[in-house]
């Protein structure tokens, strides 16, 4: 009789209070992504004080930030870390009822300010056209495509169900259900690209045994769902095959910043632009509002005071034939009686 497989527990450590701790995280609403980063970072802090993490002082914090840096980790990644540190012992503190937390002093390093970067709604069409035939892994990837540029992040994406596809063929009601980040669900409506995409691919989906929207081709029955590595990856490969460019480290993701700089250059308002791109405040939002060089540009031709030939306007000059005394019509001037 073959022996029977034990399930893996999500939670990646086994120390009792990252365990304590990973039950409230899920409480509070954190999702799945946020509290595997976090758990895992403090697990590497409590490998280095050797599972003492009630009895850590603020200069073992200290030395662990200062081996993050002499390892060479990037900005990201040790302000990430320091993020979760800081959130780990001042949930402690109230859990213990400390008068404070041994991370009060520790402050994670300033990220520098990038600039999201997009495509022209040129490049968009040239990715577009990459995704040559109506083979069904063409039409999967297309589908997938078109709600990256609607704005969903593409763990968004790889977490659709089938059944969460409302009212394909009206488009006015035509809407998905997604998973939004802290485990909240959005109805969200259809573009028309993704609504005509979502229909080219459910039409010929395989009946396969999974709830899963999109799902690895051929079909496996223990990774049902993709990866978001494997979405990655697709999607690097069409974008190289239309010669348009991606940053280091996106491919997906790209697809939502060309969606957000699209809804500011067609002037949704930032409210509704939060509200497609799943943002939880608007100041995030806010990087897509951004002045460009062409908003910028019509806003200096709309600078206008008045009459824009006012600047042109020259003082009339006085004829050369006036003398003292006289006006300029011949007749003598007026004297004033006051001296």
């Amino acid at each position: 009789m073959p022996a029977r497989r034990r399930l893996k527990s999500p939670v990646p450590s086994t120390h009792p209070l990252l365990l304590e701790w990973w039950t409230d995280l899920e409480g509070a609403g954190r999702s799945v992504n946020t509290r595997l980063a976090y758990v895992r970072d403090v697990g590497d802090f409590a490998a280095y004080v050797d599972g003492n993490l009630e009895g850590a002082q603020p200069e073992d914090l200290l030395r662990f930030t200062r081996r993050m840096t002499e390892a060479g980790l990037s900005t990201a990644t040790r302000a990430r870390r320091i993020t979760g540190l800081r959130q780990f012992y001042e949930w402690l503190r109230r859990r213990r009822q400390r008068p404070f937390s041994v991370a009060l002093d520790l402050r994670p390093p300033r990220r520098t300010k990038r600039v999201h970067r997009w495509w022209s709604e040129e490049q968009v069409a040239r990715f577009r056209e990459a995704f040559e035939g109506d083979q069904p892994r063409v039409l999967r990837d297309r589908a997938m495509a078109e709600l990256g540029l609607m704005g969903l992040r593409v763990s968004e994406v790889t977490r659709l169900d089938i059944e969460r596809v409302i009212a394909l063929s009206d488009p006015d009601r035509a809407a998905i259900v997604v998973w939004r980040k802290g485990g909240k669900e959005q109805v969200l409506p259809l573009t028309a690209d993704a609504r005509a995409a979502l229909a080219r691919w459910i039409a010929v989906r395989p009946t396969v045994a999974t709830t899963a929207l999109f799902f690895r081709m051929p079909f496996q029955r223990r990774r049902a769902r993709l990866h978001y590595a494997s979405v990655e990856k697709i999607f690097k490969q069409y974008a190289a095959r239309a010669r348009v460019p991606i940053p280091d480290g996106i491919a997906f993701h790209h697809l939502r910043h060309t969606a957000g700089q699209q809804m500011a250059n067609v002037g949704l308002g930032i409210e509704e632009a939060q509200r497609l791109l799943g943002h939880e405040s608007p100041v995030t939002t806010q990087v897509y509002y951004e002045v460009t060089d062409a908003r910028l540009r019509q806003a200096v031709r709309r600078l206008t005071y008045g009459d824009t030939r006012a600047g042109l306007r020259r003082e009339p000059k006085r004829p050369a034939s006036l003398v003292p005394g006289q006006r300029g019509d011949g007749r003598p001037a007026a004297v004033s009686r006051h001296k």
